[in-house]
């Protein structure tokens, strides 16, 4: 069984998995600044402690 692999093909998805990730990101961050430490530091740690 041969695989074909598109190149240009992949790094679109590469490309697009970056933008993703660093819009990701920056919503984020503006949630942190303008969500009060209390609220998004617990929300934090449930994550931790799973």
């Amino acid at each position: 069984m041969e695989i074909e692999l598109d190149v240009k093909e992949l790094e679109g998805f590469k490309e697009k998995n970056l933008k993703d990730r660093l819009d990701f990101i920056k919503k984020y961050a503006e949630w942190v600044k303008k969500t009060p430490n209390k609220e998004w530091s617990s929300q934090q740690k449930k994550i931790i402690n799973k």
